[in-house]
């Protein structure tokens, strides 16, 4: 009987190609499906993925200060202003301020951006159960577990990794001191 061959790593483990490196997967995985968010975002409502992002957040919570909401979403406050400024003047949310201290804002959502998230998000969901249609339930589970803990091994890299240079986007990548 010939012995069995050695196992070989999994690929995510030990990347030989830039196809299996598991942000790459997952940008790849975000460009497709993605791709599809984008079209019923912009073809159906008039929004950008973006701006889909915090009517999202502001449904859920409304009254929500601009930082707080840029912080939850993982976008800079710049682009967080412009898509705010974007959905201000499409009338889909209102900006009042903050009881106690009329310097800070809150955001909400009007009547019409309640309207088109509630429109949206079924789409939404579907398409994200579209995605999951292939795995069992204990295979859903133990991706959103897996999807858990990596959230937080980013988060603790990201916290940690003082030795990676920081850049400046908006003037072309240069390394900033």
């Amino acid at each position: 009987m010939p012995a069995p061959e050695p196992a070989t790593p999994p690929r995510l483990a030990d990347p030989e190609a830039a196809q299996h490196l598991l942000m790459y997967r997952l940008n790849r995985l975000l460009a497709v499906a993605g791709s599809l968010v984008v079209r019923l975002c912009e073809g159906g409502y008039g929004i950008t993925r973006r701006e889909w992002g915090l009517l999202m957040w502001l449904a859920e919570h409304p009254g929500m200060p601009p930082a707080e909401l840029a912080q939850r979403l993982g976008l800079d406050r710049a682009r967080t202003s412009r898509a705010i400024t974007s959905l201000l003047a499409k009338k889909l949310i209102t900006r009042d301020a903050m009881p106690g201290d009329r310097r800070q804002a809150v955001l909400s959502l009007t009547p019409a951006g309640q309207a088109v998230h509630d429109a949206l998000f079924p789409q939404i969901k579907a398409l994200n159960q579209g995605l999951l249609a292939g795995l069992d339930a204990g295979a859903v589970e133990a991706l959103d577990a897996s999807l858990a803990h990596l959230q937080r091994q980013a988060e603790a890299l990201v916290a940690t990794r003082t030795d990676v240079p920081r850049t400046y986007r908006l003037r072309g990548g240069r390394h900033i001191e």
